[in-house]
């Protein structure tokens, strides 16, 4: 399973080894075009599914249901790089700017040994 998700919504207590590396934006098209294996949205916000919409064409549901990786499983982050003002900013509308974002995998390998 592949999930698709702003960097605040990533799972709490699914302790575990990750593996974290850089995704791109044809990374992100890919996954929401079916091209590369089954996905889910998990964005929490309906400014990054618009984004979505935007630089992929296909607008992602909201979910915000509780996430839990089995080994195997991966995500596509999305996350902003950077707020000018994080008080004034935060829930309000952000760069539509792809280069203004960071996407990345994170990859489950599984539990604490």
């Amino acid at each position: 399973m592949i999930y698709l998700m702003n960097s605040a919504v990533m799972p709490s207590g699914n302790y575990g080894t990750y593996r974290y590396s850089p995704a791109t934006l044809d990374d992100l098209r890919a996954v929401v075009r079916a091209e590369r294996g089954e996905w889910t949205s998990c964005l929490g916000y309906p400014q990054n599914a618009e984004l979505v919409e935007r630089w992929v064409g296909i607008r992602p549901p909201i979910n915000r249901v509780e996430t839990r990786f089995a080994p195997g499983d991966s995500a596509i982050v999305m996350r902003l790089r950077y707020r000018a003002d994080p008080q004034r900013s935060k829930g309000a509308p952000v760069s539509a700017n792809a280069a203004d974002w960071e996407f990345a995998w994170v990859h489950f390998v599984g539990p604490p040994t």
